[in-house]
């Protein structure tokens, strides 16, 4: 297929710099640049040279407390530039404050977009529901992941009919060669015999922290199976999970990583790893998924968001949740038990995740091309 060129201005807007949101954002950016003329609208903690990339960008947004005088800067920028359209990952802080904004920039003939990477707050309040159903209806295009996301806008009054399509991987994290046995030999505690399985990212309840180490427990006479956790610590983690957190930490069986891990250190942690382990309680879909396809990881799940949607074009297991640490050490016994069938598996499975396609997808739908 030729390439498209288009003088049309593009604006991606990531209000952080430095999060899964902006991952997103840069990846499509990547793609979506060789397209049309885009240019990434973020925060002071973005770093290009981070990435690699040499598209534009420009930091509007800072700390959230200076989001109020920021959320001004934005808008004065955007009408200053005038782009033709925006895409917005997601709302920036407030939606029933920034939806007024976007009604503003609308009447100024900017289209305006929005990819939709939860349909609601991660703890949503009794008016959250209604709140964001609003917001989204002041957009003219919107970006889903999954069709559970689909059906969930049309159970909210949401008649815009969005852009399906995944979530991208993470290949923006693979920086050079590396194998599996240079991996473990900087993780300290995995014997070349183990059969590693990693929880990765912000350390949260919701993501089923606590159901991955009791699992631990469950496995701990199965002294060649290690469960390696790799993230921050939440400021919202309760005092009490972090308490049963602790108690893990000098668990035989257990790898504890509960820090935030340099961009270039991800790449170790899952070249490292067999399986990748996400037993959310609660959620929409997961970067995480899309780091563990970028290294070719199968992952086990409990089915929630776009999970079990991933799976029919993946390799792994899915658990219903209801006894989450019994229904993960199952699923990880079996995957261990035929792993070079899970392994297998990978081959050819990631076309449509690739971030060329996905960025044709949206040029199309956003007209673009």
């Amino acid at each position: 297929m030729s390439m498209i060129t288009s003088s049309r201005r593009i604006h991606v807007v990531s209000f952080t710099g430095n999060s899964g949101l902006t991952d997103y954002a840069v990846s499509l950016c990547r793609e979506l640049d060789k397209l049309a003329d885009v240019t990434l609208v973020t925060a002071a903690s973005y770093d290009p040279a981070r990435y690699q990339v040499s598209f534009p960008h420009v930091s509007v947004f800072r700390r959230t407390r200076q989001y109020p005088l920021d959320i001004l800067r934005y808008l004065a920028y955007t009408l200053r530039t005038r782009p033709e359209l925006v895409l917005w990952q997601s709302w920036l802080k407030y939606p029933l404050l920034e939806g007024w904004l976007v009604m503003l920039l609308r009447l100024f003939g900017i289209r305006m977009a929005l990819t939709i990477h939860d349909l609601l707050p991660h703890e949503p309040k009794p008016w959250s529901r209604r709140v964001c159903a609003w917001f989204y209806r002041r957009f003219d295009k919107l970006v889903v992941h999954s069709q559970r996301s689909v059906e969930g806008l049309r159970a909210m009054g949401v008649r815009t009919e969005p852009l399906l399509v995944p979530h991208g991987i993470y290949d923006i994290f693979r920086l050079g060669p590396l194998t599996r046995e240079q991996a473990r030999a900087e993780l300290p505690g995995i014997g070349a015999d183990d059969f590693v399985v990693l929880f990765f990212g912000h350390i949260d309840v919701r993501k089923g922290i606590l159901e991955f180490l009791r699992t631990s427990a469950l496995m701990r006479d199965q002294p060649h199976i290690k469960f390696v956790v790799a993230g921050g610590r939440g400021s919202t983690l309760p005092a009490a999970a972090a308490a049963e957190l602790d108690r893990y930490k000098d668990a035989p069986n257990v790898i504890m990583h509960d820090h935030l891990i340099p961009f270039e250190r991800v790449q170790y942690y899952f070249t490292a790893a067999h399986a990748v382990a996400l037993p959310y309680l609660e959620g929409t879909t997961s970067g995480v998924i899309k780091l563990a396809m970028a290294f070719d990881r199968p992952f086990i799940a409990t089915d929630i968001g776009d999970f079990a949607e991933t799976l029919r074009d993946w390799s792994g297991l899915l658990t219903a949740g209801r006894a989450p640490a019994a229904e993960f050490a199952e699923a990880i016994a079996r995957m261990r038990a035929d792993y070079a069938r899970f392994a297998a598996e990978l081959a050819d499975k990631s076309a449509k995740y690739q971030w060329p396609t996905i960025a044709r997808a949206h040029a199309q739908y956003l007209s673009l091309a």
